[in-house]
C-alpha cells in the first residue's frame, strides 16, 4: 500500500498523476480510470497530464477513497 499525502499538506495548484495517487493513497491506474469516469477534473499540458486539486480534496472529503 502507497503511503499518503497527509491531508493538512497543501498540493500545489496543478497536481501530476502521481501525487494525485500519493495523496489519495491509490496506484496511478485507479487515478487514471477516475479521469476516465470523469470522477476528477483535469488538463493536459505537453502531454502531461495535471490534476485540479480541489477535485482531490472534494473527492477525499465525500469520503470516496478509506
Amino acid at each position: 500500500m502507497q503511503k499518503r499525502i497527509p491531508i493538512h499538506r497543501e498540493l500545489p495548484d496543478l497536481v501530476t498523476v502521481p501525487e494525485a495517487a500519493r495523496f489519495l493513497g491509490v496506484g496511478r491506474k485507479v487515478v487514471y480510470q477516475l479521469l476516465e469516469h470523469g470522477v476528477l477534473r483535469a488538463i493536459r499540458q505537453q502531454s502531461k497530464i495535471f490534476i485540479d486539486p480541489c477535485c482531490l480534496y472534494d473527492f477525499q472529503s465525500k469520503g470516496k477513497m478509506a
